[in-house]
């Protein structure tokens, strides 16, 4: 089905090291880099961007293993992510940007942002995973997690595309038309070794969470999804690893899920739309 970016020009960047897949909107105002979460890719911000990009330059890429980017079998390391974030970011944004990263791409958007700060203006993290340890409830069932191997199970079926889509689609009733398809695309694109070690708790994560964020001075706006509803991260977990500092903003979206930038965007843009905002008038 192709990507979901209208409007926007799609471009492939060797590294050195990798084939990277990119794409960048119409030159509207400071540079924002869009970084998905784990299984999606580049569009997976498709019900943001259009308000995003009135008054901003969007720049999102898909990450290694995901999308049009290289696999790299072994290497899906934070340390390899970040590096992946930094060439995108000097050499395409090619000046201080806001970064934006949802799931993994919020944590992979705090490391690059904690260790290259002149990279960086600002810094939005959504129901990020910092790595670190556990973030929910002890005991408590990851909604993340029981998708990730529902996703899983349907990547290593052998089924088509056609097959997984209706698959996905019960699986997910309440997502919009264009859901199950691009969904079922995404997963056949991506190496799977990324999503098995998640699902089997073999991923390595990208050092102490506390630590990343205190050395970020940068503004910080942390959009919480609700737990009740699916949210990686609670309220006790938040408050022993963000620093209690005035560039740090946390805002709780009550009801919202995991991914509430695809599922919630109307909880959502009303937070982060003046926040944004705010950063130009200073």
């Amino acid at each position: 089905m192709g990507l979901l970016l209208d409007g926007f020009t799609h471009h492939t960047i060797n590294s050195g090291a990798i084939e990277i897949g990119y794409s960048v909107g119409p030159d509207n105002g400071p540079t924002l880099l869009l970084l998905h979460g784990m299984s999606s890719r580049r569009d997976g911000f498709i019900n943001v961007v259009g308000p995003l990009s009135k008054n901003h330059r969007i720049v999102t890429m898909d990450q290694r293993g995901h999308g049009y980017s290289s696999h790299t079998p072994g290497e899906y390391t934070r340390e390899n992510q970040v590096r992946d974030v930094v060439f995108i970011l000097e050499n395409v944004c090619k000046e201080p940007s806001i970064l934006w990263g949802h799931s993994m791409g919020g944590g992979n958007a705090a490391s690059t942002v904690s260790e290259n700060p002149e990279l960086a203006i600002a810094l939005v993290l959504e129901d990020s995973g910092m790595g670190g340890g556990a973030s929910r409830r002890p005991g408590a069932a990851s909604a993340t997690g029981n998708i990730f191997s529902a996703h899983l199970k349907l990547i290593e079926s052998g089924i088509t595309a056609e097959e997984m889509a209706s698959k996905l689609q019960e699986l997910s009733p309440k997502q919009p038309e264009y859901f199950a398809p691009w969904k079922a695309e995404c997963l056949l694109q991506m190496d799977t070794e990324i999503i098995r070690a998640s699902v089997e708790g073999t991923r390595r994560g990208g050092g102490d969470p506390g630590e990343i964020l205190s050395k970020i001075d940068c503004p910080v706006l942390f959009m919480q999804a609700d737990p009740n509803a699916g949210g990686n991260n609670t309220d006790e977990y938040l408050a022993q690893i963000i620093p209690d500092r005035e560039n740090f903003t946390v805002e709780k979206i009550i009801g919202a899920g995991h991914n509430i930038n695809r599922e919630h965007t109307d909880l959502l843009l009303p937070v982060v739309l003046p926040w944004l905002d705010k950063l130009q008038q200073n």
